[in-house]
């Protein structure tokens, strides 16, 4: 019998082809994926949960965590050298998700991050609505003073609708109040539905926010030096701080966003100046995108985040 091609479209779907287990008790793995299939706190188009089954089977596209290849992770013809070969990653699956429990998926969500950091491990988290940032954010109170750099058209600030204080507008507001947590950035801010009250009490509190009109204004070197020095930090990624031209699958799009490079340069300016210690990717809708190419290109933002994260 002849050793089976991996093709893009064959096989089980793990990102980038990393081995599906259990723990990672016993590996010497430094990357964790970790999905959350959970859209219960979307307050318009619903779809996000399954967000991370998306994001896998597009991963594949780029098969660099397969412990049977022979070429693992790529190489980069700009800086003429290899990326991520030697990084070794496990796929943990999703978290459990009961309807309309979501003390449980916290529960889960945090148990997950906890069992990830003790294996010194990076978690990379997909979403899933914007609202499971909180829980994996939360879960890090260990790690001590931590900074969070959030890329998004909205600033996710509601205090809270109808009584309910975490759904996908909420997260920063909840994880601003966590006190283990110092600088939050947030970049890429734009639309008509920002409330004024949340915008300056973001402010007040000291943190930086960055619009899109800065970014077109100042040019984004300007913009890239006023990011200070960070200690550990978390990143948080919503896939709609990209242009909807560029990632249409999302529910809550905002016109005029930031293309791909920019993005990817912010990020890479991040990693240059922080300690980083896990990331998210966010309200990815693949029903809201026949064409694939919001997954398909949020996994391209993660493999290129990653290079930069492990170099």
């Amino acid at each position: 019998m002849t050793d089976q091609v991996k093709l893009a479209f064959t096989g089980i779907a793990t990102f980038g082809r990393a081995p599906h287990l259990a723990s990672l008790v016993g590996t010497d793995a430094r990357l964790a994926i970790l999905g959350v299939p959970f859209d219960e706190g979307v307050g318009y188009r619903p779809g996000t949960r399954f967000g991370p089954r998306s994001l896998r089977e597009y991963s594949l596209r780029y098969p660099y965590f397969d412990p049977d290849s022979s070429r693992r992770g790529f190489w980069d013809m700009d800086q003429r050298r290899w990326f991520l070969s030697d990084l070794k990653a496990v796929d943990l699956g999703d978290v459990n998700v009961v309807p309309l429990d979501v003390d449980h998926l916290h529960q889960g969500i945090g148990k997950s991050i906890r069992h990830i950091l003790a294996q010194k491990a990076f978690p990379l988290v997909l979403g899933g609505d914007h609202s499971i940032s909180f829980p994996v954010v939360a879960a890090m109170a260990a790690i001590g003073p931590l900074n969070i750099v959030h890329l998004d058209a909205h600033l996710d600030r509601r205090d809270s609708l109808g009584g309910v204080r975490l759904g996908h507008g909420s997260p920063l507001k909840r994880i601003s109040e966590l006190p283990f947590v110092e600088r939050m950035i947030s970049i890429g801010l734009r639309g008509l539905r920002a409330p004024e009250e949340d915008f300056l009490d973001a402010e007040k509190r000291g943190d930086l926010l960055i619009t899109c009109s800065e970014i077109r204004e100042q040019g984004l070197d300007s913009i890239l030096e006023r990011l200070p020095q960070l200690g550990p930090t978390y990143v948080s990624i919503d896939i709609d701080v990209l242009d909807p031209a560029i990632a249409p699958g999302t529910g809550t799009p905002e016109a005029d966003g930031l293309t791909y490079h920019e993005v990817k340069t912010i990020l890479f300016a991040v990693a240059g100046r922080s300690q980083l210690v896990g990331c998210d990717l966010v309200e990815v809708n693949p029903y809201l995108d026949s064409s694939g190419r919001t997954a398909l290109f949020g996994v391209q933002l993660l493999m290129e985040f990653l290079a930069a994260v492990f170099g």
